[in-house]
């Protein structure tokens, strides 16, 4: 039959034999019986034929062009096992197969265990779903990541398994979930207020100011100084600028090495990700009992000192709790109705101290990276931001206005690519209520929907390479960049574009002046270019993130001479799914304050 994956469905049948016949040759060699030798040939033929018309139903079902279907269910050798080994082993490599069809992405079933997962990443596919309201709330993948990353003892979980009501104002129909039991409704809006309303202007100010302080503390000179690992020590440094913004100075004061702690969890989430029991591997569960015994000390202490007139003039910050978010969450959180114990809390704030670092302070590193590994591209960010400020001066950090950093359109298209090519996070969804119709395909109701940010950001039919120039898996700070002069550059690839998004590059719609010079535009890109998500869900610390990412790159661009000392930035493949990638090994560097 024509099949032009072929390969990826033969790989499993191939692995499978290939397994079979060695334990045959095992077999003999240790004098095992005919008998035996018989049964598993007839094991392995069952298997063989099972596979193969499993493979020729998923063809077939390809073809289909019936609407409403289920995804065609991925053929995997072992039916019960199905992609489990496969899925733990390397998971990038599996979607991708997975995913793909005749050379454009596809959805599919994968099965677990016995269990199905839906994997969606056709572009069409994904913009259903993300603004499909029965898909707006995340709680199954939080339910997973609090149990599996952070620790969220059974009693904790309760509360998130029973609330089916979505994080809308309005609960999802059929839900019948006591109004103050809705504890999705309640965190969604607790981090929009906290980090895409009126709680993010004072929390990027302590952060500019803490990161400026904790810079400083460096001791850089003019004298070059050999670093052993940049990421590490400026990750360590906005990691710290970062918690002291969310949850004040008293947690670093009380526990020093608790970013250091951090940094190792940060190290072993891949083994906790994969449910490694305890008693296999101990060690990532100690480094996350540590932390946790951290903040559980933590709220004894902020209990005892903290005073309503603590609070900053803003109505946000104080000194013990740090953030109205986090004073918040401990009020409607904590008490016993909710289940919500120390222990809970504790499980609950290590996934906020994680969620809120790990994926802004390794995106700002890898950028920086990326620049100071360019020298041209160095110059040129450098001119852009000596272009709106001051050179020289505090404007940056201490007194620039945030909203004309996030204007520069070179500083713009390095975080967008930083994150197009870096962020390899899952996104997860499920109605609990209803079947969910998205085009060409159809979720049933309680099932699993996954897609993953990585494959949609590699779509060779969508992205723009400039003819080959630059390849999908290599940093290219200008792809987001349209320059009105050039109708090969951009996002997009000019055979992709609509007629729309190619009437809005001859006409300049992306900003000020936008005809004359280069500008920022992720236009054309719903779908394709998914950091955050999408949706009600999309993630609400998205703009924190961004101004970690802009104010850490302007910081040490601004102040700092960096040279690698290593082309070499290979990072962790075992990390694939958690978020923004990290480096595999330490990244050596020399590093000098910037001579004027």
């Amino acid at each position: 039959m024509a099949f032009d994956n072929w390969k990826a469905v033969a790989r499993p049948l191939l692995h499978g034999i290939a397994t079979l016949f060695a334990l045959r040759l095992w077999l003999s060699w240790t004098g095992t019986t005919h008998t035996v030798l018989v049964s598993v040939a007839a094991i392995g033929t069952a298997l063989s034929l099972k596979y193969a018309w499993a493979a020729f139903r998923y063809h077939m079902a390809r073809k289909s062009q019936i609407k409403g279907q289920l995804p065609p269910k991925y053929p995997a050798f072992i039916p019960y096992l199905g992609s489990l080994v496969s899925l733990a082993w390397d998971v990038g490599s599996l979607l991708s197969r997975a995913t793909c069809y005749r050379g454009s992405l596809t959805s599919t079933r994968i099965s677990i265990l016995g269990s199905e997962v839906f994997v969606f990443q056709d572009r069409d596919t994904i913009i259903k779903m993300m603004k499909h309201p029965s898909l707006a709330s995340p709680m199954s993948i939080i339910i997973i990541t609090l149990s599996y990353l952070f620790g969220m003892p059974t009693k904790g979980l309760k509360a998130y398994r029973a609330d089916d009501s979505g994080p809308l104002a309005k609960p999802f129909p059929g839900s019948h979930v006591a109004p103050q039991d809705r504890i999705d409704y309640f965190l969604h809006q607790a981090f929009n207020r906290a980090w895409s309303g009126p709680g993010l202007g004072p929390t990027t100010r302590r952060l500019r100011e803490s990161l400026r302080c904790r810079v400083d503390l460096l001791g850089f000179s003019e004298s070059w100084r050999e670093v052993d690992d940049f990421f590490s020590l400026f990750g360590k440094t906005v990691i710290a600028s970062l918690t002291h913004a969310v949850f004040g100075p008293s947690l670093l004061q009380l526990h020093p090495d608790l970013v250091d702690d951090l940094w190792a969890y940060d190290e072993v989430l891949p083994w906790l990700a994969r449910g490694i029991p305890s008693f296999i591997m101990p060690g990532p569960y100690r480094i996350r009992d540590r932390v946790r015994g951290q903040l559980k000390s933590w709220y004894v202490f902020a209990r005892q000192a903290f005073r309503e007139s603590d609070i900053d003039p803003d109505g946000d910050g104080d000194p013990v709790w740090g953030s109205e978010l986090v004073r918040h969450l401990q009020t409607v959180l904590h008490d016993e109705r909710r289940t919500h114990d120390d222990d809970a809390m504790s499980a609950h704030d290590l996934a906020l101290l994680w969620a809120a670092n790990f994926n802004a302070v390794s995106g700002a590193t890898l950028a920086g990276f990326h620049i100071f590994q360019d020298r041209v591209l160095l110059q040129r960010l450098r001119d852009e931001i000596e272009a709106h400020f001051e050179p020289g001066s505090d404007a940056l950090l201490d007194r620039a206005d945030p909203k004309d950093l996030l204007k520069l359109p070179l500083l713009s298209a390095i975080y967008a690519e930083t994150l197009r090519l870096h962020v390899k996070v899952f996104f997860m969804a499920s109605s609990p209520h209803d079947n969910v119709s998205l085009g060409k395909w159809k979720l049933p109701k309680g099932g699993i929907a996954l897609v993953n940010s990585s494959i949609s950001h590699t779509d060779v039919s969508l992205w723009n390479t400039k003819n080959g120039l630059h390849p999908l898996d290599s940093f290219w700070a200008d792809r987001f960049l349209i320059d009105p002069a050039d109708p090969l550059s951009g996002p997009v690839k000019p055979e992709a574009r609509t007629a729309a998004s190619r009437h809005a590059s001859v006409r300049g719609d992306g900003g000020v002046n936008a005809t004359e010079r280069p500008y920022f535009s992720t236009e054309g890109l719903d779908g394709a270019w998914i950091p955050y998500g999408g949706g009600p869900s999309i993630c609400p610390g998205r703009f924190l993130a961004k101004n970690v990412m802009f104010f850490t790159c302007a910081l040490l661009v601004s102040e700092f001479d960096i040279e690698p000392l290593t082309e070499r930035l290979e990072l962790d493949p075992w990390r694939f799914g958690l978020g923004v990638g990290r480096p595999k090994y330490p990244v050596p560097v020399r590093v000098r304050k910037r001579r004027r």
